[in-house]
């Protein structure tokens, strides 16, 4: 009986809401909270995970959520997870009968008719592994991202990031969805992540992790599209913050880890490049505008950077951890930019690829499993 009632109704989501100290945006997070209780879908839970707050925001948020008319679980940590780990406690709390999960950050506030057309998208195509649409920047003037790209050079870029909220008059396959605000197929991530049983891979613990599971889902066969339709508001970087040390830290390092299991073409120009870049001075002053620094720290915190994305790196491949980079549309680096890419400044090198990015915002969706744009 029970099958029969599941596969008549709109199937079940699990939203995956991650809290750690977020007293200082506490306005925005019950915004947030406010919209999944006005959500117009009529199918899912939510999951709420405290990644080990000390600020007093769990407390009000559990106190919210108590008081909303909705199912949902309240997970409480007592350490700090990182947006990987944390993520992946409220993915293993969900319900058996998840057809889909979605990941929903603290400072993004969804849109009432948001979640039931992510549904409605992902279930008329049962090829999509993931799909997001349009994320306005908290202030509603312009666009925070319309998908994810990645390069040949493993960075990556938001997609229409600060244009017009109207850009997108087209759905489009993207490298990966945005974990701000992103529906997963649930068998579509199980099959992608193997016998790990996550959806964020932890050896990253946040930076770039959305980018790896876009590229996992493409390697299993399924694929990522960006839909023309607003879902959210975003206030980018409210947890985060800014680039401090840390932040440098876990930005060179997950580069470097992406690169370690890629098979770019330009892995050893990018191990290069990526330690020229971290070393530079642009790198320091960010690091400084964030907290007191002196060089010797810093050079001590590129050098672990370089060092464990290497750990990192080698363990994955041991383990079989690879991707296939080109099932994925990617941006194209032209030999005469990645060739001379060790003397040229990194400014230069990101321009030239953000031009591709352009031609895809001017012409549509780069093929779906080919490196030309």
């Amino acid at each position: 009986m029970l099958f029969w009632v599941l596969l008549l109704s709109d199937p079940l989501v699990s939203i995956l809401w991650l809290n750690y100290n977020s007293s200082s945006f506490l306005d925005i997070v019950l915004e947030s909270l406010g919209n999944i209780g006005d959500l117009d879908y009529p199918n899912y839970e939510l999951i709420v995970v405290d990644n080990g707050s000390t600020d007093g925001s769990f407390e009000t948020i559990k106190e919210v959520v108590e008081k909303m008319n909705l199912k949902s679980k309240i997970i409480k940590l007592e350490r700090n997870l990182g947006f990987t780990g944390g993520n992946n406690v409220a993915y293993r709390a969900r319900s058996s009968y998840s057809k889909y999960v979605l990941l929903l950050n603290n400072d993004a506030v969804p849109y009432p008719d948001s979640l039931g057309n992510l549904v409605e998208v992902m279930e008329n195509n049962e090829t999509l592994g993931s799909a997001q649409g349009i994320i306005l920047n908290y202030d509603e003037k312009s666009i925070d991202t319309a998908g994810g790209f990645d390069s040949e050079f493993m960075t990556s870029y938001l997609f229409l990031n600060n244009r017009e909220s109207a850009a997108l008059r087209r759905e489009l396959y993207i490298s990966h969805a945005n974990g701000a605000y992103a529906i997963y197929r649930v068998k579509a991530v199980q099959k992608a992540a193997g016998a790990r049983d996550e959806i964020l891979d932890e050896d990253f613990f946040c930076l770039r992790e959305d980018d790896l599971i876009g590229f996992r889902l493409w390697n299993a066969g399924f694929k990522n599209k960006s839909f023309p339709f607003t879902v959210a508001k975003h206030k980018r970087g409210s947890t985060f913050g800014k680039l401090g040390l840390g932040n440098l830290y876990l930005s060179l390092r997950n580069w470097l880890i992406l690169n370690e299991i890629s098979n770019s073409r330009y892995k050893i120009i990018v191990k290069l490049m990526v330690t020229r870049y971290g070393l530079t001075l642009s790198s320091f002053n960010l690091a400084r505008r964030a907290s007191v620094v002196n060089p010797p720290v810093f050079l001590r915190t590129v050098q672990k950077a370089i060092i464990d994305a290497r750990k990192i790196g080698e363990k994955k491949k041991r383990l079989g951890e690879l991707i296939d980079i080109y099932k994925a549309p990617l941006l194209k680096v032209k030999p005469s930019i990645a060739v001379p890419g060790l003397s040229l400044p990194f400014r230069i090198i990101n321009r030239e690829i953000l031009r591709e990015l352009q031609k895809v915002a001017l012409l549509g969706s780069p093929k779906e499993t080919t490196s030309q744009v």
